[in-house]
């Protein structure tokens, strides 16, 4: 039986051989193809949130005055305004959805090298309307800047990268000063806050990002950046 089937015409076909090949190889080309496109997809979506927070806190840094902000930090046309800038951002992270994601931005007031009082922070997240229309629903706003009213709950961290020497706090004399502790001080030795340092802007965006194809040990993938940008508008 054997010896006939080997001189046989059909132990010698090897027609429809590289269909088996390709039909044993498409599974996994399939599964690289997909792979592919979805990492692919979160660089993109991972670079839209950093571009999306660049543009947010250049915005706040070119159009909102930190005096303004630090003098009457609930005004009502501060609060627009700086809502209308985030709102901004959901245009700049098309086509991801920007209602998966919460934007938020601050102004600190260096204290000392490597500290800054937060001065005023605000939040959203966003619901879209009718394209490209969008609505802004506001989740909770604090602002914690008026005069006195500073604690050390207030302080907050900075990168020591991003606070140069210029940027300290000075006492009467024009010597640097550490004034992380002594916010409403009247002694001359350390100012009050506001007489002093330097500003800095926070933009910050938090995004889940949900793959277009998504696998059980991935569904939900959290994005977020942090920038500081120095205020070009006192």
């Amino acid at each position: 039986m054997l010896k006939m089937l080997r001189r046989s015409k059909l132990a010698r076909d090897a027609r429809g051989a590289v269909m088996v090949e390709f039909a044993i190889c498409l599974p996994v080309l399939i599964l690289m193809y997909l792979g592919a496109y979805t990492i692919s997809d979160m660089i993109a979506a991972n670079r839209k949130v950093t571009i999306a927070t660049r543009a947010l806190a250049d915005m706040l840094s070119r159009n909102i005055s930190p005096t303004s902000v630090q003098a009457n930090p609930g005004s009502a046309t501060i609060t627009a305004s700086v809502a209308s800038y985030m709102s901004a951002t959901a245009v700049v992270m098309l086509p991801y959805d920007m209602t998966k994601g919460t934007e938020q931005v601050s102004l600190l007031r260096v204290c000392d090298a490597s500290h800054a009082w937060v001065v005023w922070t605000q939040a959203q997240t966003q619901t879209v309307g009718a394209a490209p229309s969008y609505t802004i629903t506001p989740v909770p706003t604090t602002s914690t800047a008026t005069a006195g009213t500073l604690t050390s709950a207030s302080v907050v961290s900075v990168p020591a990268s991003m606070i140069s020497t210029a940027m300290l706090p000075v006492n009467s004399s024009g010597a640097t000063v550490s004034n992380c502790t002594a916010y409403g001080a009247t002694t001359a030795a350390m100012p009050q806050l506001g007489s002093s340092g330097a500003y800095l802007y926070v933009g910050q965006i938090d995004y889940k990002y949900t793959p277009a194809i998504s696998y059980n040990t991935v569904s939900v993938m959290p994005m977020a950046d942090l920038i500081y940008m120095s205020p070009r508008l006192n």
